[in-house]
């Protein structure tokens, strides 16, 4: 085993979990008899998810005609999967920026592209109809959270990496080559760590190639159409950023979309992810 696997994973083994409001909020709402009461009691154990939620509630993305004070209006209002994706939507904001990164814009650089990756994947959700929207969400916020670990711990690897990409390999061959690992086996392992649902840590480790899915095929393709859709049209991205990744046509089929499912989505990304930087206070 390389030095460089090696460091890459004892930086897994060290790293610090998401929030625990946000895995309980994920395996909460797989419940099938769970209600919105059951998730604002995990919720308001942290007030600054509660707040963030209650901020979100009121924003431009649902329009409601009096302001939201309470979770338990919340919930009655949203119910229980846009109450969770919500919940997420802030623990994850506030992870990913805050993790005391060395490079604080390529950390805000990847909390835009999660938004914007989890936005594309509950729209391709919804015109498949064989996904459910909030756990495409759910799927598109997390499924980079590997990257989390070659931003913050491996730093001296990566200029070979942006060289590999510049001659033209392929990304994930790419880190698979600097570090022993691409950031979707990374995330999966995370995912697994935190005790995230079987099913999303799957689809976090196959979403660049939904062939190698050993679980939810449709899943891990909205998930790989998701990002493909986010770097096709530079949402969030610092200029020189973007990264080409390889294009899976067979995602298309088992979600029983057509090839060009992707070309309408562009507004709708820069659209939410505006509202999503005007809610999180970002200029």
């Amino acid at each position: 085993m390389s030095t460089a696997l090696n460091e890459l994973l004892e930086d897994i083994k060290s790293i610090e979990p998401l929030p625990q409001v946000a895995t309980r909020v994920m395996q909460l709402a797989a419940e099938p008899d769970v209600v919105p009461h059951d998730l604002i009691a995990v919720i308001q154990s942290d007030p600054g998810t509660t707040a963030k939620v209650l901020k979100l509630c009121n924003s431009s993305l649902y329009g409601f005609q009096r302001e939201i004070a309470s979770l338990e209006e919340a919930g009655n209002r949203l119910g229980v999967q846009t109450l969770s994706s919500l919940a997420l939507t802030s623990c994850t904001g506030r992870y990913l920026r805050d993790y005391g990164y060395a490079d604080p814009e390529a950390a805000l650089a990847l909390w835009e592209r999660s938004i914007a990756t989890a936005v594309a994947a509950a729209a391709i959700a919804e015109r498949s109809g064989r996904i459910d929207r909030h756990r495409a969400y759910t799927l598109g916020l997390l499924e980079n959270i590997g990257q989390i670990v070659l931003l913050r711990f491996v730093p001296e690897h990566r200029e070979r990496l942006a060289a590999a990409i510049a001659s033209g390999t392929d990304p994930v061959d790419a880190e698979r080559a600097a570090y022993g690992l691409s950031h979707a086996e990374i995330g999966a392992r995370l995912a697994r760590k935190w005790n995230f649902p079987a099913k999303l840590v799957e689809a976090i480790r196959a979403h660049h190639d939904p062939r190698r899915s050993h679980g939810d095929l449709a899943l891990a393709s909205v998930g790989h159409l998701a990002e493909v859709a986010t770097h096709r049209f530079r949402v969030g991205d610092r200029p020189g950023e973007s990264v080409p990744f390889d294009l899976q046509e067979s995602a298309f089929t088992w979600l029983d979309l057509p090839h060009d499912a992707l070309d309408t989505l562009e507004h709708l990304l820069r659209a939410e992810l505006a509202k999503a930087r005007a809610i999180f206070e970002i200029a």
